[in-house]
């Protein structure tokens, strides 16, 4: 994987990190990844679920998309996310409404 920008939305306000191998190295981005995932269609993130860190914040943001959906696209409008059902940590809650806040139209 390249060591370039990527076009994040969220992670670089938080964390100051613009780089996916950066993010992947930083325990901290990477607990931000499913939320970047979930609003930021414009990373081809299908591309990248060969890396496991990718494609267990891809699958979280897959459920989440799943219980909130018609929130997400109609804030955001990006592209739909798989369907996945599972269940989602309660904990997570106040950090998915304050990226959706953060990426609202």
């Amino acid at each position: 994987m390249e060591k370039n920008k990527t076009s994040f939305l969220l992670i670089p306000y938080y964390t100051g990190l613009d780089s996916l191998e950066d993010v992947l190295r930083e325990p901290r981005a990477r607990g931000l990844l499913w939320l970047e995932i979930l609003f930021n269609d414009q990373v081809p993130w299908e591309d990248y679920l060969d890396k496991p860190e990718i494609q267990s914040a891809y699958q979280k943001a897959c459920i989440w998309y799943s219980h909130f959906k018609t929130m997400v696209l109609y804030s955001t409008r990006r592209k739909p996310l798989k369907t996945k059902t599972g269940p989602i940590d309660e904990k997570d809650y106040r950090k998915f409404l304050e990226a959706l806040n953060f990426v609202s139209d």
